[in-house]
């Protein structure tokens, strides 16, 4: 036994040595200087003598880094993918194959993980890509990849991304802000979804939410909206796209990508037809707009919609606080506006309305922007499960008038209320009404509770 022992300990001594040396040769030889020497074999390739093919192949490997301060990230996605910004590696095997479509987005100035996922900082196939336990980003597949354009374009449509437009359009419609909190706003029954795109959840886990909310989390209080593949799918986008990073001014500025057509939903929120016609078609107390642009330059009209009075003493047009993007969109919808966009846009403006119509509008958009319309509907007839409350569901409210005052209908969205229980021993109903006394102004309760009495009346003049 003596002499066995000091052999045991040489063994060891041999393994760990043996260990030791496995280590540093696996440092010194990372996988990414594989792919480079790889890279620079194929670049030899088209090199036209030896001196530039041999000054090619004796490239030194180095990590390639992109500081990006102002998406607060580290890419070293192209110290493997060498070749994205090479148009003449178009028809390049993976990982060097230059990649189309850039346009603005170069990867000195955007880096590649703010689109794609992944972990910027890692240098291994497998961790870079996140497909390891405890990565928090790992790459997007394919069919998602395009919801990234909602992380930096949030306002107006993203050109070929029609399921976020979807998305976002469905978050509002259907009453989503009432359960959940975006950016603020909105209910805190389901979880804050103001980060949700940097979360852990995959696009396929989000989309099986949406179609059965149920079977995916048990005991969820989401009922089921009967939502489509399709619509799951843009609700899914929507949700990617939402993230709570800090982006630098530059990225700020370029965050709407102006068109004409979100140039012309902007001359209708601004009521330019009150004051301008086009074509001949619409108000008489600013210059008629058809064929503007040919008559002034852009810049002039940039200058003229950001101080009027500069530009043209005397002018009554009012100053609009507007991004050099908002203000392109509306330029470029002035370019191409004709007599039948103006006719179009007359057809569809309100008739003026009373000061207790404008209440009761602002009421029915409120009811809707902070998603009442979740739980009660978007025409107030209830319906949505509600386990162990009394009827079994949340009521309608088209008759709320019969049961209640205004002042008590005001003091419950104040203070919030729990439905009453169907069984006294049985578990407390998902869903309840919470306290908006913080979030809503006293203006904004009373226009909902206008709009509700309105309803009231409509409900009682169908019977």
């Amino acid at each position: 036994m003596g002499r066995k022992l000091p052999q045991f300990f040489f063994a060891l001594s041999m393994l760990a040595l043996v260990l030791i040396a496995a280590a540093v040769w696996q440092a010194s030889t990372p996988s990414w200087k594989n792919y480079q020497r790889a890279f620079f074999q194929l670049e030899a390739q088209g090199e036209p003598n030896a001196v530039t093919k041999a000054a090619v192949l004796a490239t030194p490997p180095q990590i390639h880094q992109i500081l990006l301060p102002g998406l607060q990230r580290v890419d070293r996605c192209t110290t493997c993918h060498l070749g994205v910004d090479d148009p003449t590696m178009k028809n390049a095997p993976e990982p060097f194959r230059y990649h189309a479509g850039l346009g603005p987005h170069i990867p000195s100035k955007f880096g590649c993980t703010i689109c794609h996922g992944g972990q910027g900082l890692a240098t291994d196939v497998k961790d870079a890509h996140g497909n390891v336990p405890f990565w928090p980003n790992p790459l997007l597949s394919s069919d998602y990849i395009r919801a990234s354009c909602g992380r930096c374009h949030k306002e107006g449509d993203v050109p070929g991304v029609p399921e976020l437009t979807e998305g976002r359009r469905l978050f509002e419609t259907e009453g989503c802000h009432g359960c959940h909190k975006l950016n603020g706003v909105g209910g805190s029954i389901g979880p804050d979804l103001t980060d949700e795109g940097a979360s852990h959840r995959s696009p396929d886990w989000l989309e099986r939410h949406f179609l059965a909310p149920n079977v995916v989390s048990a005991g969820s209080a989401m009922p089921n909206f009967h939502f489509t593949r399709e619509q799951a799918r843009a609700l899914t986008y929507y949700m990617l796209s939402l993230t709570n990073a800090d982006m630098g001014s530059y990225y700020s500025s370029m965050r709407l990508i102006p068109s004409p057509e979100y140039g012309r939903q902007l001359f209708v929120e601004k009521d330019c037809i009150v004051c301008h016609a086009i074509g001949g078609t619409g108000a008489k107390v600013g210059p008629d707009l058809l064929g503007v642009t040919k008559r002034h330059s852009m810049e002039w009209l940039d200058e003229q919609l950001v101080n009027p009075q500069l530009v043209y003493p005397g002018s009554s047009m009012p100053e609009y606080d507007l991004e050099a993007n908002v203000r392109t969109a509306l330029v470029a919808f002035m370019a191409s506006a004709t007599q039948e966009d103006a006719q179009e846009i007359l057809a569809h403006r309100s008739n003026k309305l009373t000061p207790e119509d404008v209440a009761i509008e602002a009421g029915k958009r409120d009811f809707a922007r902070f998603g009442c319309a979740g739980c009660h509907g978007t025409e107030l007839q209830g319906g949505v499960p509600n386990p162990n409350a009394q009827g079994g569901q949340v009521p309608s409210l088209l008759h709320v008038s019969d049961d209640y005052t205004k002042d008590e209908i005001i003091q419950i969205i104040r203070d919030g209320k729990v439905p009453p229980l169907d069984n006294a021993a049985g578990p407390t109903p998902p869903l309840y009404m919470p306290s908006w006394k913080h979030l809503l102004s006293d203006e904004d309760i009373h226009q909902i509770v206008d709009f509700l009495w309105s309803m009231q009346q409509k409900a009682k003049d169908s019977w």
